[in-house]
């Protein structure tokens, strides 16, 4: 049987002490039990710990080896309790975060800064993948929370935006528009958009057809439109697309941003994450987000979607 860390931390303030009544106080025990439970360990040990006189308690040569083995232990053992304590607070640990191109401009990296600095602890990894893949990577315990544009889920799957980001249009540097302080989105109504397949970025597609809709059109799509070739699509004049504003940051060349007339169109970036027993980072980075974006504080409810029809 091996000594229990309650008895080392008795031990312990009997050796500082040098007194079992002092130390009976220290722990909240009567000193009868401390008596107790100190035989029993040395009773566990197999050798004495201590000496003890009708004045004073005093160290064997092996009760003071003990003595800071049980220190090292018991310290061990406080810092694995806050720890612990710290990834069940989202604190420490390590999170999964997937995520779309949508956020990688701005979003991911002004959160992952922020949340190095308010819980440097917590190991953020992150991984770029298709909003198509956000549910599988979910349930398949590949990611414990993901930020894609706004799409419906089944059940069992949370989301809550977590920032709004203007939409503008993407042209060639030929483009009429190019040089126009705004462009009317329905002006657009004769392009073709270079816009990905909706079983590739289901959320994307939705916002843009969306706001194309409501610009009174129903946007003509080039059916051959994925990746790098939508971009030389646009840069050679063969089509527009609308993008998130913070794609400034990388854009290819031949291609110029324009913005859109008021009211602007926005895209909506979700945080999703499961409902059940979701990552306890989970709250916290909604808090940094929170923080980050805070017209969004209030946001959508955290909610498990109903099942898709």
């Amino acid at each position: 049987m091996e000594p229990e860390l309650r008895q080392m931390r008795y031990f312990v303030a009997v050796a500082e002490r040098r007194s079992f009544t002092r130390a009976a106080d220290d722990v909240y025990v009567a000193q009868q039990a401390l008596s107790q439970q100190i035989k029993a360990l040395e009773d566990t040990l197999g050798v004495r710990l201590l000496d003890r006189t009708s004045r004073r308690v005093e160290l064997t040569p092996a009760g003071a080896a003990y003595l800071a083995d049980c220190k090292r232990l018991l310290a061990a053992a406080g810092r694995a309790a806050q720890h612990a304590r710290a990834v069940a607070d989202g604190e420490a640990g390590k999170l999964r975060l997937a995520y779309t191109v949508t956020a990688v401009y701005e979003t991911l990296p002004a959160l992952t800064a922020h949340l190095a600095a308010r819980a440097p602890r917590l190991k953020v990894e992150t991984r770029e993948i298709f909003a198509s893949d956000v549910c599988r990577m979910l349930r398949e315990d590949r990611c414990d929370l993901a930020l894609a544009p706004r799409a419906d889920y089944p059940k069992g799957i949370a989301r809550r935006t977590v920032r709004r980001e203007a939409l503008m249009a993407a042209v060639g540097d030929g483009h009429p528009a190019a040089g126009a302080p705004a462009v009317d989105l329905a002006g657009l109504r004769d392009e073709t958009f270079q816009l990905w397949p909706r079983d590739m970025a289901p959320g994307y597609y939705d916002a843009v057809a969306g706001a194309c809709r409501a610009a009174g059109f129903e946007p003509v799509l080039d059916e051959t439109a994925s990746g790098s070739n939508a971009w030389a699509a646009i840069a050679a004049g063969r089509g527009v697309n609308l993008v998130v504003a913070s794609l400034a940051h990388q854009l290819p060349r031949g291609i110029t941003l324009v913005p859109l007339a008021e009211p602007a169109p926005e895209l909506r970036l979700d945080a999703v994450w499961r409902a059940e027993h979701p990552h306890p980072a989970v709250t916290r980075l909604l808090d940094a987000c929170a923080e980050l974006w805070p017209a969004e504080r209030a946001g959508d409810a955290v909610s498990a979607r109903p099942a898709s029809p």
